[in-house]
């Protein structure tokens, strides 16, 4: 452990603290810290921010999980390291009792050679973690997850004061007054551990979805506030919100978003370089065209002014009109091509 811990709520903590609510187990009762996940970078920025801020050394762990056979039973199956028998229990599927998997968890190594019998057939594992992830080789199908523990009392005991109820988490009170890079560091954990980054066709979104409605209702209205719309879904499965749309991803990129699952982060940045134009989000075109008229502070024809924000004459000409319509722009006739400007009659 390490002496002087910093527990200050800033970016790195709020990044730390996000990730702990939607990905870890915590409990002061029984002592226990633990986060699992797969992508080896996103754990690698954990163990850097719990250095910074000399709160402990995490211990490092492989959750190694099996797939065998359908309806095998535990007495069947043997997992060997080095010709150590290791302990392992037996998970089965919730949708379907007779698919399992054999989950036992291993020492950090940079790699473990496995042997796993089942019902006397023997097969070879090989598992190397890696600087970008867990990798293996074998016929079995295997799912790897790192592992972090980190339990400290101080951090136990703050993370509960400052979060709550575990079992029902929220945005707290605290991120509503912040200011936007302490926000933004927070939803980068989230989308971390809990987005998913879409891009097929003409589709381009982060999606979060979840079973906690009312955290997700709080991040809509959290976002809002620093003029980044979000649609909240449902399905069968749970709740959703989703960010879409070159304006919105660009705000947030422009507010600090940092993604640290390698994946994730990768694909973001393809998703921003494949936009064509720069698209407005659905229901904002008054707060786009309106702050542009402000921006160039003068009078201009509709073939000037799409030239000058990167849009089709067809597509500016469209949305003037309907500004026009709304009384929130004025329009200069005493010339051809007609202008538009902002006058003090307009709504600003």
């Amino acid at each position: 452990m390490i002496a002087n811990y910093d527990l200050t709520l800033d970016e790195d903590m709020l990044y730390l603290i996000e990730t702990l609510k939607v990905e870890a187990y915590w409990s002061t009762k029984s002592y226990t810290l633990t986060l699992q996940n797969k992508n080896i970078p996103l754990l690698n920025h954990i163990e850097e921010i719990l250095k910074k801020k000399r709160i402990i050394i995490p211990s490092k762990r492989i959750l190694l999980k099996v797939r065998v056979p359908d309806e095998t039973q535990k007495e069947e199956i043997k997992i060997l390291d080095e010709k150590k028998e290791l302990n392992f229990h037996i998970e089965k599927s919730p949708f379907d009792n007779k698919k399992v998997k054999a989950v036992t968890s291993l020492p950090y190594k940079l790699e473990h050679l496995l042997e796993i019998i089942i019902k006397a057939r023997r097969y070879k594992l090989k598992i190397n973690w890696l600087k970008d992830g867990l990798v293996h080789e074998g016929e079995l199908e295997c799912f790897l997850y790192g592992d972090l523990r980190f339990a400290k009392i101080e951090l136990l005991k703050f993370l509960d004061n400052y979060c709550g109820d575990k079992k029902h988490f929220h945005v707290e009170d605290f991120l509503f007054n912040a200011k936007e890079s302490l926000v933004v560091s927070a939803l980068s954990a989230l989308i971390d551990c809990e987005g998913t980054i879409t891009w097929y066709g003409f589709k381009r979104n982060i999606q979060i979805r979840m079973r906690n409605e009312e955290y997700l209702k709080q991040w809509q209205k959290l976002l809002k506030k620093f003029e980044v719309n979000c649609t909240f879904s449902k399905d069968k499965d749970g709740w959703g919100i989703i960010i879409e749309g070159w304006e919105d991803l660009d705000r947030l990129q422009k507010m600090g978003l940092r993604l640290y699952h390698s994946e994730k982060a990768k694909k973001l940045k393809l998703i921003m370089a494949g936009f064509k134009r720069n698209q407005i989000s659905r229901g904002s075109y008054k707060r786009f065209y309106i702050n542009k008229l402000k921006e160039i502070n003068k009078k201009t024809t509709i073939k000037e002014f799409s030239r000058i924000i990167g849009k089709s004459e067809r597509n500016t000409a469209h949305y003037i009109r309907k500004l026009k319509k709304d009384k929130l722009i004025a329009e200069d006739k005493s010339q051809w091509p007609h202008l538009y400007f902002i006058s003090k009659s307009s709504v600003r």
